[in-house]
């Protein structure tokens, strides 16, 4: 593939991130209330089964796991176009996701507290979007507000574009043959971890609904960017050109940390550097340390600004470490640096490791 096929390509992906976030929108609608209805059906049917607190890290550990088993299990197909095909696991994965709140609120006793609001709140706040109209918080106290129609559909459009956008930041890895099965299931490992520690958080804490509504949430937002009408308006998903070099590079010194790069390590640079948008340049001077035993100097202050970015490419890390069934310590070592280097806790980089057995 030549550098203006593979720029082509990144233009037809913005098309794709469009399609999913359509796709995901019309899925999610309904989801919500969905959930409710199964978890709360499953509850007066199965009295025997008591969750309390104690329990919440078990409840958490289980639909990590079961999330990463789906989309591990998907074939998916290498690049971004590969997205579109995911997308019964990816509405499979949220809907555990919203189990797992619901879960988690009952282990905490509020059961009877489990609307759609406080689910959509928790799980906007979880993926980093905030929800400070949805949710307000008063020390150990969690004010929920009831939401229009309107309001509600306006909040599926932004969690739709939340995730499309989350998804395709691990797009780099996609790129390679065998490898984007794995790094789908660790990044929805490691996502569904995230949710739900921020569940336990927010539903420790005393729950007060409101019967106030909101009629509109100008204080969400994606990114800093304007939130969508609910008119089903696409967010478009851009590659940013300032964090594709250092992830590539990060990538590259992982192959390179055993002390040489196989051949078929060298074909899945060359995938790389076709599909991921770099300047002519930066294709030079990867392809010439790559033909070296030199390591590259990374520089991630690119990646300091952006947790989305950073989480892809830790996520790509332990996929592409674990491709061939071993995960030598070399490699172990070397994502540890790296993920501190990010700003991960000990604890993050070791459950993304440990996301894939």
């Amino acid at each position: 593939m030549t550098i203006q096929s593979a720029q082509a390509s990144n233009v037809d992906s913005n098309d794709v991130a469009e399609k999913l976030q359509t796709q995901l929108t019309e899925k999610m609608m309904g989801l919500f209330a969905l959930v409710i209805s199964e978890r709360s059906n499953y509850f007066d049917q199965n009295h025997h089964e008591v969750f309390d607190q104690g329990s919440v890290s078990s409840i958490i550990h289980s639909y990590s796991v079961k999330n990463a088993g789906i989309s591990g299990a998907a074939s998916l197909v290498p690049g971004p176009f590969g997205m579109l095909a995911l997308i019964p696991e990816l509405v499979s994965v949220i809907h555990n996701q919203l189990a797992m709140i619901y879960d988690i609120g009952a282990a905490y006793g509020k059961k009877d507290d489990m609307n759609k609001e406080l689910l959509v709140g928790i799980f906007l706040t979880a993926l980093g979007s905030g929800a400070t109209s949805v949710l307000l918080m008063h020390g150990s106290k969690v004010l929920v507000k009831r939401v229009t129609l309107r309001v509600f559909q306006k909040v599926v459009v932004l969690l739709a574009g939340r995730i499309t956008q989350q998804a395709l930041k691990s797009a780099i890895s996609k790129w390679l043959p065998g490898v984007g099965a794995v790094a789908m299931a660790a990044w929805t490992g490691y996502m569904t971890l995230q949710v739900g520690k921020k569940a336990e958080e927010i539903l420790s804490r005393e729950i007060e609904l409101s019967d106030e509504p909101i009629e509109d949430i100008p204080t969400v937002n994606v990114s800093a960017q304007t939130l969508p009408d609910p008119t089903f308006e696409q967010a478009t998903y851009k590659r940013s050109e300032n964090v594709a070099l250092p992830k590539i590079q990060t990538l590259i010194n992982l192959m390179k940390v055993d002390g040489a790069v196989q051949p078929e390590e060298k074909e899945y640079v060359k995938n790389i550097l076709c599909n991921a948008g770099l300047k002519a340049d930066e294709i030079a001077e990867v392809r010439s340390v790559l033909s070296t035993g030199k390591n590259f100097t990374v520089n991630y202050s690119a990646l300091a600004g952006s947790p989305d970015e950073a989480i892809g490419l830790l996520v790509d890390l332990v996929a592409l470490a674990k491709r061939d069934g071993t995960f030598h310590i070399a490699e172990k070592i070397y994502i540890k640096q790296v993920g501190k280097l990010l700003g991960f806790s000990d604890s993050d980089i070791e459950e993304t490791m440990a996301t894939i057995s």
